[in-house]
């Protein structure tokens, strides 16, 4: 049998070692959200060792190296699971790995029994089975079975993965800042490449079983590592999530802050750089403002930018934002010239991203809803 690299054999090879530099740089950057890292650094790894496989397979090298066969069958069952972890871990706010977490990893572990007793075979066993598979008339038994329960059990995480974004994305438009918005275009696009690859592999299992679509699915997946490592380099915070907010109770404060080297006097000048710039620049008005955002237009350390608020104004990052968005709010909402402005329209003027998220912050500050106290303004105008 020949040995041959197609174009989508070299590209899909390109990717899984993207995979792999993609995973070590996970592993090795220190940050706040340890779990996220590792949890994407086991699915690109996963990714990487199932394209690697299939590689092999596909371009007939398995035959120099039998006992890489199959190797990476398990592993297309653990795809699935690790990505919607890794969604779900982006997107909590402390993101934890749970004992049960691991029931996720059953069917990897069930496959990998199965196919001991092939892995313990000889050199010589693998490749008299493998030339048998190569000259058979169909794909075998085992190529049937494993992608039907790799094709469901990919259908059932991405379900749940789609349900995570529409949680998500309701959290954000509740105006929870402590969220991070750049976290929402990786689950959108995650979610959304990953129902491609799945009706890529569903409709190839269903209508192509010939070798001329092998690669199909590893290369759409090799894509996928591509963009992953693309945005790695780009937003950082939205592969890995944004470091937690801050705490609010002032002893959890100093627990948190007991070994910043900001001093008084730092902070005293952040505090009027801050104030200054929300006051002149009303940077407030972003609906996409997250404290690594304003830490960044600011040139203030993220970590000393929130000790600040916590420490010298007792609030949160979502506290102190709001409290701006609301004054400016009440402003226009008195303002005669802005009568025709609907409710709404004010609401994303001033830095809110939906009615509902306004009306929540705006009657928790002022005790009454926007349309109450634009109507209280103007019949007391009226007198």
């Amino acid at each position: 049998m020949q040995l041959s690299l197609s174009l989508l054999a070299i590209l899909s090879l390109f990717g899984a070692a993207q995979g792999v530099l993609l995973a070590l740089a996970l592993l090795s950057v220190r940050r706040s959200r340890p779990v996220v890292n590792r949890i994407l650094a086991a699915f690109v790894i996963a990714v990487s060792i199932f394209l690697f496989g299939a590689v092999l397979r596909t371009s007939n090298y398995v035959l120099l190296f039998p006992h890489l066969s199959r190797l990476h069958d398990p592993f297309s069952l653990l795809v699935g699971p690790l990505l919607f972890l890794y969604l779900k871990a982006l997107t909590s706010r402390r993101p934890v790995f749970r004992r049960r977490d691991t029931l996720h990893f059953i069917p990897f572990a069930l496959c990998v029994l199965y196919l001991l007793p092939y892995y313990l075979q000889s050199r010589e066993a693998k490749l008299a089975s493998l030339i048998a598979e190569y000259n058979q008339a169909d794909m075998g038994q085992w190529y049937y079975v494993r992608s039907t329960v790799v094709i469901t059990q990919f259908l059932i995480y991405l379900v749940l993965a789609i349900a995570l974004m529409v949680d998500y994305s309701r959290r954000l438009k509740r105006q929870d800042s402590s969220l991070n918005p750049g976290a929402l275009f990786q689950v959108r696009f995650l979610t959304g490449a990953s129902l491609v690859l799945w009706i890529l592999a569903a409709l190839r299992f269903v209508l192509d079983h010939t070798a001329a679509t092998n690669l199909v699915v590893p290369f759409g997946a090799s894509v996928i590592v591509y963009a992953l490592g693309y945005m790695g380099l780009r937003k950082p915070d939205a592969l890995v999530g944004a470091d937690e907010e801050p705490l609010a109770g002032v002893a959890e404060q100093g627990t948190k802050y007991e070994r910043s080297r900001l001093t008084p006097e730092r902070s005293e000048r952040y505090l009027k750089k801050l104030v200054e710039a929300m006051e002149t620049e009303k940077l407030y008005r972003d609906g996409e403002l997250t404290l690594q955002k304003l830490s960044e237009r600011l040139s203030i350390p993220a970590q000393h930018l929130s000790q600040t608020i916590n420490g010298r104004l007792n609030q949160t990052f979502t506290e102190f934002v709001n409290a701006y968005r609301i004054e400016e709010a009440k402003r226009r909402l008195l303002d005669p010239t802005l009568k025709h402005y609907s409710v709404l329209a004010i609401a994303e003027d001033v830095g809110f991203n939906s009615k509902s998220s306004f009306n929540a912050v705006f009657k928790k500050h002022v005790h009454m809803t926007p349309s109450e106290f634009r109507k209280a303004s103007n019949g007391n105008g009226a007198h």
